[in-house]
């Protein structure tokens, strides 16, 4: 079959391709009026405010200052970013004009506990080649330390398999 040849003009209809613009443009323009009403219902209230700066670096502050000499309650709030009268709050029993080099200030209102280490073992198995003193020196328990805690071993008679005991 031969190709056939257009006479005439083309129909309107047929001439028109669908471009992707077509579909894009609404689609941009939804996205940016979902976009402004976000803004719109999310914006801050009249007579509300964010948190300053000083608060927002708060969160990013040590527990702690250790005081350095020349250190002042003013020096140290311009390195923190805390005021003097929240360091005051935080340290209630320091008196401002009497810190001293290796104080230790909270920056925090409610600083983290201390963690005590644990106590480790309680009793110590005799190996061969162990005496008294080799055990005080692993376990950095003083030797009258040890002779308190164990009476009834002697440490001339010592065996292995005896349990030393190291702690109450």
């Amino acid at each position: 079959m031969a190709p056939v040849a257009s006479t005439g003009p083309v129909p309107r209809a047929a001439h028109r391709a669908i471009r992707p613009s077509h579909f894009l443009a609404p689609l941009a323009l939804a996205a940016v009026v979902a976009a402004v009403v976000l803004v719109v219902v999310h914006a801050p209230k009249p007579g509300t405010s964010r948190p300053t700066s000083a608060a927002r670096s708060h969160r990013r502050l040590p527990p702690y200052w250790t005081v350095r000499p020349a250190d002042t309650y003013t020096i140290i709030a311009s390195h923190t970013g805390l005021t003097i009268a929240a360091l005051q709050a935080f340290n209630p029993g320091v008196d401002p004009s009497g810190i001293y080099p290796g104080e230790r200030l909270n920056l925090w209102r409610h600083p983290p506990t201390a963690h005590h280490k644990p106590l480790g073992p309680r009793y110590w198995t005799v190996r061969s080649g162990e005496s008294f003193g080799l055990i005080a020196a692993k376990t950095k328990i003083s030797l009258t330390r040890l002779e308190q805690l164990n009476p009834q071993l002697k440490p001339n008679t010592l065996q292995p398999g005896d349990r030393v005991k190291l702690r109450r």
